[in-house]
């Protein structure tokens, strides 16, 4: 199997375009070193990005937050800046596996593997997170729903590179939370994770409401028409319970080792209305982080 060792994005796509579709990507390395020693990936060849410079940065200002492709989930964890500004996703990237991988794993790695049970996803779309992604015919955004679309799979182009992860800036108001029940103690993938966030309008009624749902499905999960009947709503026990029911009853969750679909329902229910309310309950308290 031939690696391929680019210096540029613009070489590495360049024979990312003249690749067949088996040809893999490898950044952090930490998921596809594993599927190759599984024999559960047959890659016609590696392209290696470790010797591209300049996709490792974290850049904010008052209207977005930028993370290039390259940056691990360590720096991210550690960053003062993402601590103040992203608490959640900083304190959540904590709970990934180990530091020996966190100090590999790469963010735009993490998101394009699509891993079901990767707690990240979940927290970056609820925060509204875009990837900007660049190929043969230009660069584009992608919204992260619409990037990740079955169990690892994305709707990226064989020939396409993601090379940056941007997310809006939080609006002042804005509070987040993430909790995730793990069910096997050998290891740290969830069985439910649920993320959650809550702008609220000067009245402090509800102006968007979002939670996923992590480890469960394809997917992050979530209800949009449940979301959407929450805008204007008054925060409170009623509202959480209202969407906790409503997401236990619409979820349909795999079956696994980690937990039955019956069981995932419970959690779910559970994790849901526990989030919202802790979410609330520590902004009100004036707590900034979980």
């Amino acid at each position: 199997m031939q690696v391929l060792r680019p210096t540029s994005v613009t070489e590495a796509l360049a024979l990312l375009d003249a690749s067949d579709e088996d040809a893999k990507i490898i950044s952090g390395g930490t998921a596809l070193m594993l599927m190759l020693r599984n024999g559960l990936v047959f890659p016609s060849g590696l392209i290696a990005l470790d010797r591209i410079e300049g996709l490792d940065y974290i850049k904010a200002d008052e209207a977005e937050i930028r993370i290039g492709a390259l940056t691990t989930l360590r720096t991210m964890e550690r960053s003062a800046e993402l601590q103040a500004l992203l608490p959640t996703l900083t304190q959540a990237l904590g709970m990934v596996a180990n530091h020996r991988v966190r100090n590999r794993a790469t963010i735009a790695g993490n998101v394009c593997e699509a891993d079901y049970a990767s707690d990240p996803p979940s927290i970056l779309t609820t925060l509204g997170c875009q990837v900007r992604v660049e190929g043969p015919e230009g660069e584009r955004l992608i919204a992260l729903p619409e990037l990740l679309v079955d169990y690892y799979e994305t709707s990226l182009e064989h020939n396409e590179l993601a090379v940056e992860v941007i997310i809006p800036t939080p609006v002042a108001g804005t509070r987040t939370n993430y909790l995730k029940y793990v069910s096997r103690s050998s290891e740290d993938r969830p069985c439910v994770g649920v993320a959650a966030s809550l702008s609220t309008d000067d009245a402090g009624r509800c102006r968007r409401v979002n939670v996923q749902i992590a480890g469960a499905t394809a997917t992050p999960f979530s209800i949009q028409a449940v979301l959407k009947e929450c805008e204007g709503a008054e925060p409170g026990k009623e509202l959480w319970e209202f969407i906790a029911r409503s997401y236990a009853e619409g979820i349909d969750p795999i079956d696994d080792v980690r937990g039955s679909a019956a069981y995932r329902r419970r959690v779910t229910r559970v994790l849901v209305e526990r989030a919202l309310r802790e979410m609330n309950d520590n902004y009100v308290n004036g707590a900034t982080k979980l």
